[in-house]
Order: structure tokens, then sequence, then C-alpha cells
């Protein structure tokens, strides 16, 4: 009965989102096998240009995991993450991104004492593209995207590791709305499917691997230009969804840092 639930609820959120702009968050990466895990990042989004269309992100971001025995969220520390993406609203409808990403993730044992103190380690390289379709229905945004990767990994010294590549492709639906007239408050939800090959000696077959299926609520604080981001993201892995992670997501995004200081020191003068 569970198992059937678990198939059953995350195609009735898919469905739901493929039917109905927002504030964007800095949004947990996947981190395996867990029961639960928590995600905080910080980040800046610069407007390039007078036009706003389009706009630097840049954020630091850090992931823990509970051990396979209990569902602490911040019991082992798991990645560490620096990412920059660059967007560009070139149509009412339509942006795209391109960004670079590095990335390093401790891999713990499944068994006691689970490797707390000299976990391995894997370091990766990513490279990403989006497009995406944005529009609204009364007062509900929408977006459908699609986002090719290249990830390249590589062990703690530098050389390759066993599986050296992989190109993965992401398809998401999202969906967001404001709590009140002011737009500060902002409820959204997102479904994304994960299909990806990798290469050991050979290419693998390129198939389904995951979903990721997410709640947030965002609030703006408009003199300090701040949004604060608050989540929970179910992590299905596998076709039979029989495997699923839990996690705990916030963070910052400071907006327009740059021009904030340069109007400051014009007023000083």
């Amino acid at each position: 009965m569970e198992g059937s639930i678990r198939k059953v609820i995350p195609l009735l959120l898919f469905g739901l989102l493929t039917q109905i702009k927002g504030l964007a968050q800095f949004s947990p990466p996947g981190l395996g096998e867990v029961h639960t895990a928590a995600w905080l990042a910080l980040g800046a989004k610069q407007d390039l240009g007078q036009k706003g269309t389009t706009v630097s992100s840049t954020y630091l971001g850090f992931g823990s995991v509970s051990d396979p025995n209990n569902y602490n969220p911040i019991e082992k520390p798991s990645i560490y993450v620096i990412n920059q993406e660059v967007t560009h609203r070139f149509k009412p409808h339509w942006k795209y991104a391109l960004a670079l990403s590095y990335r390093w993730q401790n891999k713990y044992t499944s068994t006691p004492p689970y490797d707390y103190d000299t976990p391995k380690a894997r370091q990766e390289l990513r490279a990403y593209g989006s497009i995406s379709y944005l529009n609204s229905l009364k007062k509900i945004n929408y977006a459908f995207s699609y986002r090719p990767e290249i990830r390249r990994f590589y062990d703690p010294d530098f050389t390759l590791a066993t599986e050296s590549l992989q190109f993965r492709s992401r398809f998401k639906a999202k969906l967001s709305f404001y709590l009140n007239r002011s737009k500060t408050q902002q409820i959204s939800t997102a479904a994304e499917s994960l299909f990806a090959t990798g290469k050991t000696e050979n290419w693998s077959k390129f198939a389904y691997k995951e979903s990721r299926f997410s709640l947030y609520y965002s609030l703006t604080l408009p003199q300090q230009d701040i949004t604060l981001n608050m989540g929970y993201m179910n992590n299905l892995l596998g076709r039979d969804f029989s495997k699923d992670a839990h996690y705990l997501a916030f963070d910052v995004a400071i907006k327009n840092p740059f021009n904030r200081k340069s109007a400051q020191g014009s007023h000083s003068q």
C-alpha cells in the first residue's frame, strides 16, 4: 500500500503542475540514498544592464545528510557548492541560461561507523545550459524548462574518478503565486525528472534516474533587497520510486548588491 501511494502522489503532483515567474531559489542538489538532508545557500543576483533582462546569479551552498540509522539531517557534512549562472530573457516568454559549477561531495559507507572521520570524496566540474518558457494564468505564474548538463568527476587528487563523465538531461515544471498584494510573499512548487548516461570504460544506456518535488515559501524584504527562501524537497530515486529522501532547505538571495553600493556612494558624496 505504501509503495502504491509513493507512485501515485508524484504523478498527481506532476499532473497538477502541467495544468497550471517568480522568485527563484538556489535549489538543493541530490545527495543520493539518504533518509534526510539539509541545504543552506547564500547568493547574489545582479542585473547586468539597465533593462534587467540579463541576470548574474552566484551562490555558495552547503549540504549535510543523516546516517542510515537515523533521520538527523545535519548528522554529517555532505557537499560544498560554488555556482555561477547567467540568464537572459530574450523574449517576453522565453529565457536561457549558461552556468559553471564546482562541487566537493563526501561519500560515506552504509554500514557502521559510516566512515564519519575519513569519508571518500569526489570532486565535480559541471557546465550546463537551460531554456525556459514562462507564462501566467490569472494569478498563477508557471514555467517549463529543459536543462542539459555535462558533469566531469575527479578523485580528491584530481585524477579521474571511476565514472569520469556524465551527460544528464533535466525536465522541470514550476508554478508560483503571491500571497499578498505587495508581492513580498510567495509560494512555489516544482516537479523535475532527470535522465542520464555515464562513462566508465564505455557509455551506459541513457535512462531515467530520479525525480524531485519541491515546495517553497519566499519572503522578500524590499528595503534590504533580500529574499529568504524556505522549502522542502522530496527526492525519489529509481524507476519504481522505492527509495526517497527528505530535504529541508533555506537560502538567502541578495538582489543587486553592487548597485546598492554605488547608490550609497553617490549619496555620501
